[in-house]
């Protein structure tokens, strides 16, 4: 079957490992794996029904992300064929036999576009990804931050439930960091190819060093006992489901109001860390050219928004 219908997915929730990995596979010899590649699905319905065509090529040139693809943009051709010509793109580019992208939501609606589709779940300590959520400001307290790791586990329960066994792997981001050989072999034998040990020059073209054991479990160092308690409240059965031992302190349950209130607390955390970030100014422009509905006014703003994230990530 063509490449090109047959994709290998990695998906997880943000902050589990990803890029390091995405890393390692686009490295191989024989694979080219595309970067955060949402833009391939969130704009098909919950029921499955495709975007207007032109409103989604509108939607693709405000797309930061999908900006920095590099992909062209194929007028002729309608949603289902242009989403995978951006994958043909990458093959064609790096020319190699099998190509993948990394999807961290709404991955279920994978199945729409590409029903013989292999998928790499990735996932992590629920704790480090929550901790990571809240440094790289999305969300204000590791309570809501772990939001994006139950999120991620829910959809892929339900994914995973739904192709055939034959079709999937799963990967321990511990396991990986710890002994990555073995775990980047196990990989290779899922996808059909040799392992390669070109995997690993990624060190070489990007920031990424080699895997490294400290980066597990480093809410053991960092995580405040009262976020802790709250956290292993809202995640213990998730926990131990996927074999991460509880730290042992008592949970901390928190009530109706007590979540209203934490909710309202990381709200106003993000939105005073994005005036940080962008500065009143830009910000206030921006939600009002959003809520008015004035497009062309928005899609400037946010362009000038996604310049500055840009610049700071260099």
């Amino acid at each position: 079957m063509d490449a090109i219908e047959t994709p290998i997915f990695l998906v997880g929730s943000l902050r589990s490992g990803s890029t390091l990995l995405r890393l390692m596979l686009d490295h191989h010899p024989d694979i080219a794996f595309c970067s955060d590649s949402e833009f391939l699905v969130t704009h098909i319905s919950e029921a499955g029904e495709f975007p207007e065509i032109s409103a989604y090529r509108a939607a693709l040139a405000a797309d930061r992300v999908f900006r920095h693809g590099r992909y062209e943009v194929d007028p002729d051709l309608n949603f289902q064929n242009l989403v995978k010509d951006f994958l043909h793109q990458k093959l064609q580019r790096d020319e190699k036999s099998i190509v993948g992208a990394t999807v961290h939501y709404q991955f279920a609606k994978l199945k729409h576009i590409w029903p013989n589709a292999k998928y790499i779940y990735l996932y992590r300590d629920g704790r480090d990804v929550a901790n990571s959520v809240v440094k790289m400001g999305w969300a204000g307290n590791s309570y809501v931050g772990a939001d994006w790791w139950l999120n991620a586990e829910r959809e892929w329960n339900f994914v995973r439930s739904r192709i055939p066994a034959d079709s999937w792997i799963e990967v321990q981001f511990e396991k990986l960091t710890s002994d990555t050989g073995m775990e980047l072999q196990r990989i290779c034998d899922f996808i059909g190819v040799p392992y390669s040990n070109r995997m690993f020059e990624y060190v070489l073209n990007s920031s990424y060093s080699l895997p490294d054991v400290s980066a597990n479990y480093k809410w053991r160092r960092s995580m405040q006992l009262k976020d802790l308690r709250m956290i292993e409240a809202k995640l213990a059965s998730s926990l131990r489901n996927r074999g991460y031992e509880p730290s042992g302190q008592p949970p901390l349950q928190v009530g109706a109001l007590g979540e209203r209130l934490i909710y309202s607390h990381s709200r106003l955390f993000a939105v005073k860390d994005r005036i940080a970030r962008f500065g009143p100014w830009l910000v206030l422009q921006e939600l009002i050219s959003r809520r008015l509905g004035i497009l062309g006014w928005n899609r400037r703003l946010a362009r000038s928004i996604d310049d500055i994230v840009d610049r700071n990530l260099h």
